[in-house]
């Protein structure tokens, strides 16, 4: 049985499991489930999401090369360049020296390749194990977050980077929330009238109101995952079908056009598979959904006006 997981949890343990079945590999999903005292579908529902991950190494090749095969065997089909000794500058050096430290620290991941290469890392760079990154929060965390404890309404300049404008809200403060590790403020937006969620970095101002609210919280719908995510109902191009398959959704028509039932876990992702899809792709389910190919077009136009 899947278990529910937030965001960090399922990034941390899919990190986990990567690198231990890379390590350990030739390897089958049961015996990465083993490992970390998972049920077998739970590991392959986390798993096999990861196949197809872009990640920029050169121009000829942008991808993770993880394939998870229906029998359960894992398959790593590195591109050269992984292994290719490479010139790292300082700082680059330092970067990566704490990434790896930062992904040893993740539970599961007790591998002694990883161990020797950060060894190896600290030695060229001539520094003791003890290097600290500090990653200062945004200006204004701390007002926001006692508004946030204490209910109260604030009015905030906030900088869209959609639209490249700065407007004046007044929000009424559900929750501050960590991702990935930025901060944002989910709270409802009188001047949409609607909730909304804020990457606190984008705040440029704050002016506590001295007014409580007692609106309820209506979910964080954002950042929800699995079966409690809403679902988005998206007409797919047949020709764009390669393009869903990794994704966890539901087909609900497969004849002259395939429909297919999404939950989202953030309507920046759906916004950027709307794009990747292209304009035959529509969604055609009713709510907050329904209009966001239209919005997101819109933008990146107005953008490409204004540039």
């Amino acid at each position: 049985m899947r278990k529910r997981r937030t965001n960090e949890e399922r990034l941390a343990l899919q990190l986990s499991m990567i690198l231990w079945a890379h390590e350990h590999q030739p390897v089958a999903v049961a015996e990465v489930a083993a490992q970390f005292g998972l049920d077998a579908d739970d590991a392959y529902s986390e798993l096999y999401p990861l196949q197809g991950i872009e990640v920029s190494v050169n121009d000829e090749f942008h991808n993770l090369g993880v394939v998870i095969e229906d029998d359960g065997e894992i398959f790593f089909e590195m591109n050269p360049l992984f292994g290719r000794p490479r010139r790292l500058e300082r700082g680059e050096a330092l970067g990566l020296l704490a990434a790896a430290n930062a992904a040893l620290r993740l539970p599961g991941t007790d591998i002694d390749s990883l161990k020797t290469a950060v060894s190896k890392l600290e030695d060229a760079l001539g520094i003791g194990s003890n290097l600290a990154v500090e990653i200062s929060d945004p200006q204004h965390l701390d007002i926001i977050r006692r508004a946030t404890r204490d209910l109260e309404r604030m009015r905030i300049e906030y900088y869209a980077r959609w639209t490249d404008e700065v407007s004046i809200r007044t929000v009424e403060p559900y929750e501050t929330i960590n991702i990935a590790g930025d901060w944002y403020l989910r709270a409802h937006c009188q001047l949409r009238d609607d909730h909304r969620t804020f990457r606190i970095d984008r705040i440029e101002t704050v002016e506590l109101t001295g007014e409580t609210h007692s609106r309820a919280d209506p979910g964080n719908q954002p950042f929800t995952v699995g079966n409690e995510a809403p679902v988005a109902r998206i007409e797919v191009p047949a020709n764009a079908r390669w393009m869903i398959e990794p994704l966890p959704v539901e087909i609900v028509e497969d004849a002259e056009k395939l429909v297919i039932d999404l939950p989202v876990s953030s309507t920046v992702f759906l916004e950027s598979l709307m794009l990747r899809l292209g304009p035959e792709a529509r969604i055609v389910s009713d709510g907050s959904f329904k209009d966001v190919a239209s919005d997101v077009a819109e933008r990146l136009l107005l953008r490409y006006k204004k540039s």
